[in-house]
């Protein structure tokens, strides 16, 4: 599956500063192949006296999507707004992704020869999610790296040296909400609610009305906290029309 050429709103990703003018920071999306803008009201809550307190150039730094013009080739980028959560499992997933290249490189042998591969991964691939392929893909990395013309030989030492090194470990992302319906049936539309986030994945833990706990379990943090995000806007998006009230308190 290609890479697409632009990231999603609400996306948290890596960036790298490449410069400071005016209020603006510009961002280099190293996944992406993009610049991204962050205004200094984004990069931290109450009035900015001196950027550098804050953000220096050449910093690698985790940021948000705000939004995405894709005709203007703008990209809106957030830095106060990505969580601690968020930030730590993007700083693990980049920490995993270096851990791939130290592998690739042990295979190869040749640090330019390995840069040039991992630049004709990325135009396919978002390079972020390739462990995640090697691990629950296999056949789709095997295709990528024979096409960035590595041997059978080093395809098959890259595979088994990702598989010995990476030991997944799941982990479940939570939203805690409140669920109301004021209709003559309400329970029974919360009980149908309740059910339909379960069947798409999801487990409900009961906290005492009308207080509900979501979770989700998952080898792939990213993967799961967007889920959750889809799964709560798909709640919210229907409230309406199913006569009943959900809040958001927690995630």
């Amino acid at each position: 599956m290609a890479q697409k050429d632009f990231p999603e709103e609400d996306e948290v990703l890596f960036g790298v500063v490449d410069r400071i003018i005016g209020t603006s920071v510009f961002v280099k999306l190293e996944d992406y192949g993009k610049e991204g803008v962050i205004s200094f009201s984004e990069v931290a809550p109450g009035r900015i006296r001196n950027i550098r307190d804050y953000i220096r150039i050449g910093q690698r730094i985790v940021c948000k999507v705000l939004r995405v013009d894709e005709a203007k080739g703008h990209i809106d980028l957030s830095l106060r707004r990505v969580s601690s959560k968020e930030k730590k499992e993007i700083m693990q997933e980049y920490k995993r992704e270096r851990e791939f290249l130290v592998v690739l490189n042990l295979v190869l042998k040749n640090k330019e020869r390995t840069e040039t591969i991992v630049q004709e991964l990325k135009r396919k691939i978002k390079f972020s999610d390739i462990l995640n392929k090697v691990l629950h893909s296999p056949e789709e990395v095997r295709a990528l790296l024979q096409e960035a013309k590595l041997s059978e030989e080093e395809i098959e030492k890259v595979l088994e040296l990702v598989k010995e090194k990476f030991k997944e470990k799941k982990i479940t992302v939570t939203a805690r909400i409140s669920l109301i319906s004021e209709a003559p049936d309400g329970v029974e539309r919360i009980k149908k609610v309740l059910t339909d986030v379960e069947s798409m994945g999801a487990s409900v833990s009961y906290l005492g009305a009308p207080n509900y706990l979501i979770s989700l379990e998952s080898t792939n943090p990213k993967e799961a906290n967007k889920k959750l995000q889809d799964l709560l806007s798909e709640m919210v998006s229907k409230s309406k029309e199913n006569n009943y009230k959900v809040e958001i308190k927690e995630k």
